[in-house]
């Protein structure tokens, strides 16, 4: 199973020969960390704020009560969730590629698994992990309760929240660290919300250039989601994932793809330096009845043989 320590292996071995950062995980992290700023400052701007604690329910600076705060925030939801239904259904899963937090907080715990060596690393690495589940867990409490529970709360009113607070940042630091990447494989109910919205997409991953493929596997040993990118036209038993956690049967290759780039970082490193086309690209895909024909054609040929 890729997932785990031979998909790191391969990624960090991948990362210290080219020795420097990956394009793909410059823009993961320019991305997740202006969605991330974008949305904690929703409650601190009091552009948006239900509090469950004194009622001081905010919408765009002024205070309103519960029923006004929940249908001025309900247009706007929907329209960020028509978005992210086009999205998904015309370009695939790259939410979850580039934006999910979750996602790149799991690929910090990668990082810092492999480059742990002394005791120094493996606080840094339990620290890190713990701060950055605490803001996450800070920013989601900060919707719902006015940070001024600390201030002006009942011992009962405080108690909850110090709770609230340390229970989401203990569940959320341990999903990181022990999960990883595997609750995007199995468990995350979005990633199967996507999944459905999106089972043929005009972009994704494309084997472009078979001819100048080496056969070497690394892309296969690289995808977090158990995928063979070479192979993501192929809708078949032999190509298809077999369902698990939360994904039922039938799940299409271009459906689970997240789009994070993985297969094709690992296909860069091992062909590059041969001056030739990189087999596998990622992007806007040709006509469907076109996509991957040469691919398709070799696939069956060597069938045949």
């Amino acid at each position: 199973m890729p997932i785990g320590k031979l998909r790191e292996k391969v990624l960090f071995g991948i990362g210290k020969a080219r020795g420097s950062i990956h394009r793909y995980t410059l823009w993961r992290w320019v991305i997740g960390t202006a969605f991330t700023v974008g949305v904690a400052l929703l409650p601190l701007l009091d552009i948006l704020r239900f509090d469950l604690w004194s009622g001081r329910h905010m919408w765009l600076g002024e205070q309103v009560g519960l029923v006004e705060a929940a249908k001025a925030f309900a247009f706007p939801f929907l329209a960020v969730n028509i978005l992210i239904v086009l999205a998904s259904r015309f370009i695939g899963r790259y939410l979850c590629g580039f934006m999910c937090p979750y996602g790149s907080l799991a690929r910090l715990a990668e990082w810092f698994r492999w480059r742990e060596g002394t005791g120094k690393s493996r606080t840094l690495r339990f620290c890190s992990m713990v701060g950055v589940s605490l803001l996450l867990t800070a920013i989601t409490f900060s919707f719902w309760i006015d940070w001024r529970v600390f201030v002006e709360g009942s011992v009962l009113a405080l108690s909850l929240a110090s709770a609230s607070i340390v229970l989401g940042t203990i569940v959320l630091a341990w999903s990181i660290d022990r999960l990883g990447l595997h609750f995007c494989h199995d468990w995350c109910p979005s990633g199967v919300y996507f999944a459905i919205l999106g089972p043929k997409t005009s972009n994704g991953v494309e084997f472009a250039h078979p001819e100048t493929c080496i056969e070497c596997d690394v892309c296969d040993k690289a995808c977090p989601i158990d995928l063979l990118p070479r192979a993501m036209e192929f809708e078949d038993e032999e190509h298809e994932r077999p369902a698990s956690g939360l994904y039922p049967d039938g799940m299409t290759n271009h459906g689970l793809c997240i789009r994070c780039g993985d297969c094709v970082v690992a296909c860069e490193a091992m062909t590059s330096r041969f001056d030739t086309e990189i087999p596998l690209r990622m992007g806007f895909l040709p006509p469907e009845d076109q996509r991957n024909q040469a691919g398709v054609e070799s696939e069956l040929s060597s069938k045949s043989e």
